[in-house]
């Protein structure tokens, strides 16, 4: 029986994962061209180049790897990489708008009106994205209302157990411990936003605590910051920088809005009934409070890219560039990458350029470390090149 609710929320991440997708493909194009005309021009221009790409991606965490991944490539310059960086959090609307339709929208009916409209409509690409979009959108309102209706399963499980009562326990040593749990987990589980699924279900049903459901939240965006730093130490010296000094910031400003946000709630009487006809209220206020962590990490991270990007940088790096399996995970932004490939594409030509040169001159005439150095970078050049063709 457990399947089965596992099984929602399932459709439910998968409704997430895939409007996400949509939004980035319906806006590809768009977004190209403020990579191509926003970042090589006057501050205020690539400050609003930054915010458009980040919020047609709609995903904080594909924003935040693509900015690394260009300046890692050298086709964004320190300033404009961590521009987009800083303001990466900001992709996080669309999951704010879907955390307020929670259980507000009949997924049915959106599905609905997605059939009727692709039974009439011609089958042009820009709208077959957007019936996808509207698709995947309706899946995911369907998979909150599977959600609740299986939350008897779970509710059965747990009975009486130490687990349920921690998980509605509001106190520091229970929050503590489902924080500690939630960055585990995000360790783990590589899809965005799971918590934010997670926290809603149960405490619509009064299943967890809000200071819990909190903490779930803010377990995740830690638990992403320290994936994020531990993927960017493969990386050259300035990107290992870059990253860590990053995920400190974000972590402190994630830290300082959790705590914030507890404050709120207490300030502000934001508690909530057993009764299951107020998640409406629910909803609102723990998004409201999801937000407001959400704030303070954009801050916090918009504080360090003032001093991040003043930073005088080493024009000598070494070879290493990130792996293939950064666009595997699906990582990276579809239109970065298709930015970026040709500008990758003509420094592979340049330093293939180089190394043939390299046998008209005579032995020791270029040491041998610079060699390996070439040598290193077009082979790393050459998979990366190849993998963002396809």
């Amino acid at each position: 029986m457990i399947l089965m609710w596992l099984g929602s929320f399932v459709i439910i991440l998968f409704g997430l994962i895939e409007s996400q997708k949509q939004i980035s493909k319906l806006f590809v194009n768009l977004q190209k061209n403020f990579y191509e005309k926003g970042f090589e021009s006057s501050f205020v221009k690539m400050l609003i180049g930054a915010v458009d790409v980040v919020i047609l991606e709609a995903s904080p965490q594909r924003s935040l790897y693509s900015a690394l991944a260009l300046y890692n490539l050298r086709v964004l310059n320190l300033r404009s990489s961590v521009l987009i960086m800083s303001l990466s959090t900001l992709g996080a609307w669309w999951m704010l708008i879907l955390g307020l339709l929670f259980l507000n929208l009949n997924g049915f009916f959106i599905l609905g009106v997605c059939a009727l409209t692709y039974i009439g409509v011609w089958r042009a690409p820009r709208a077959e994205i957007i019936l996808k979009w509207i698709f995947a959108t309706g899946l995911f309102l369907l998979g909150g209302e599977l959600l609740l209706q299986r939350s008897s399963v779970l509710q059965t499980l747990m009975g009486q157990s130490e687990v349920a009562f921690a998980l509605a326990d509001g106190r520091f040593g229970a929050v503590f411990a489902i924080l500690g749990l939630s960055v585990i987990l995000s360790l783990i589980i590589q899809v965005e936003f799971w918590s934010v699924v997670l926290a809603l279900g149960l405490l619509v049903t009064s299943m967890i605590s809000f200071n819990g459901a909190l903490a779930l939240v803010a377990g995740e965006r830690i638990g992403r910051m320290l994936v994020f730093w531990w993927r960017s130490r493969q990386l050259n010296q300035d990107c290992r920088r870059v990253g860590w000094q990053f995920s400190l910031a974000s972590l402190a400003g994630v830290v300082l809005g959790f705590f914030v946000a507890g404050e709120a709630r207490s300030i502000f009487d934001l508690g909530f009934s057993a009764d299951l006809s107020s998640f409406q209220d629910k909803t609102l206020q723990f998004m409201f409070l999801f937000a407001l962590i959400l704030f303070f990490q954009c801050v916090a991270q918009m504080v360090w890219g003032h001093f991040g990007c003043q930073v005088k940088v080493d024009e000598l790096q070494d070879p290493k560039y990130f792996t293939p399996h950064w666009k595997d995970y699906g990582l990276l932004s579809e239109a970065a990458m298709l930015w970026g490939q040709p500008k990758v594409h003509k420094r592979l030509g340049e330093i293939r350029y180089h190394l043939q040169g390299l046998g008209t001159l005579q032995n020791g005439q270029v040491p041998g470390p610079i060699q390996a150095r070439l040598r290193a970078e077009e082979e790393q050049l050459s998979v990366l090149d190849q993998s963002l063709k396809g």
